[in-house]
């Protein structure tokens, strides 16, 4: 609704008219409810991601031989990194 009609209703009413007043405007509930199901679905799903997570990192493992997590290649370059950076600090 413009200012202009906004305007020519209050005069309207001001003189004893009646006026309907038109609205574009829907209301609507800004909250969506929460869905149980959707919920539980979701953390039994992160939960089953986190052991097969596990269970993968255990059968690496198993196939490194039972070698300690120290002598994989990763943790060995960031060990090295970690090094390399305190020496350039000194």
């Amino acid at each position: 609704m413009s200012l202009w009609e906004k305007w020519e209703r209050e005069k309207l009413e001001k003189q004893g008219i009646k006026v309907e007043h038109h609205s574009d405007v829907e209301i609507h509930d800004t909250r969506s409810k929460v869905d149980v199901r959707t919920q539980i679905w979701t953390l039994l799903g992160a939960v089953v991601a986190c052991l097969a997570i596990v269970y993968a990192a255990l059968v690496f493992e198993a196939l490194l031989g039972g070698r300690p997590w120290t002598d994989t290649y990763i943790v060995r370059l960031i060990a090295a990194k970690e090094a390399q950076r305190q020496a350039m600090s000194q």
